[in-house]
């Protein structure tokens, strides 16, 4: 990935500001800061320092940090680098991430996504964290059943992935990009994007294939947001630009009628 951890689409950033309005931030991001230390260091959401410290070395290595930096951070938590924190707070989400069943990922990339991220992210930067999970996932693979035994605290429970996102230590302040408002489970648009998309990437393991899929639900998504005429435009101008053939636009038509169903399913309040 090109951002440092200390880019503001990474956990941990400082917001910007001026005035008494920057020095309410800043009280409010040490505090914050001071509560995942907390929560990481005690083992709180219920995960083994030792074995998220482990978990984190190809993030370290990544960001050409020094992994013993976060043992350091174990044993002097009061002097916590925000950096190292950040590289802890992001492999603890990971750790969650990769727990679900991988049936359950892609319904979750999109918060995944969004948490690390943050809602700006430019195409490189979905690029470069897509390469980042296919290293992390083949890291997390290499951890055997006794491994994720021993790493679950006795004191604590493990959160899950949501559970964890909800947890006060690293629950992000909602903007209007972020807001909990799609369908009955009040999901973040990007949540809501990954969810409608599913039908669509399931089928694909292919990156090709898949950024393809991607591009698809993407439109789809759009043009479900449309009525009308408005709508009749967008789709015939979509179906020039996709199909070569007639065969070819009379799938794309129905594929999209079909992602148009399902948006109007899962989202009738924003249909």
């Amino acid at each position: 990935m090109d951002h440092a951890p200390d880019d503001p689409h990474f956990p941990g950033s400082a917001a910007g500001g001026d005035g008494a309005s920057a020095m309410s931030d800043a009280h409010a991001l040490l505090a914050q800061h001071e509560r995942k230390v907390r929560a990481l260091v005690t083992n709180e959401t219920g995960l083994r320092f030792e074995s998220l410290a482990l978990f984190a070395q190809p993030l370290f290595e990544l960001y050409d940090l020094d992994p013993a930096d976060a043992f350091e951070l174990h044993q002097h938590h009061e002097e916590a680098d925000e950096t190292t924190v950040a590289v802890m707070e992001a492999a603890r989400v990971l750790w969650a991430y990769f727990s679900l069943p991988e049936a359950e990922r892609s319904a979750r990339y999109g918060a995944l996504g969004l948490f690390l991220l943050g809602p700006e992210a430019t195409d490189e930067d979905e690029a470069d964290f897509d390469t980042l999970l296919d290293m992390l996932e083949s890291h997390w693979e290499t951890l055997t059943p006794e491994d994720l035994a021993l790493a679950a605290d006795d004191e604590h429970p493990v959160l899950d992935f949501d559970a964890l996102l909800a947890h006060p230590a690293f629950a992000q302040p909602e903007s209007p990009t972020t807001q909990r408002t799609y369908g009955p489970d009040k999901l973040s648009e990007m949540e809501a994007r990954a969810l409608f998309a599913q039908p669509l990437l399931e089928p694909h393991t292919d990156p090709d294939d898949l950024d393809a899929a991607m591009e698809r639900a993407d439109e789809y998504w759009t043009l479900a947001r449309l009525h009308g005429v408005e709508r009749e435009v967008y789709l015939d101008e979509l179906v020039e630009a996709l199909a070569i053939d007639a065969e070819e636009a009379e799938a794309i038509r129905a594929e999209a009628r079909a992602m148009t169903e399902r948006f109007r399913s899962l989202f009738p309040d924003q249909a």
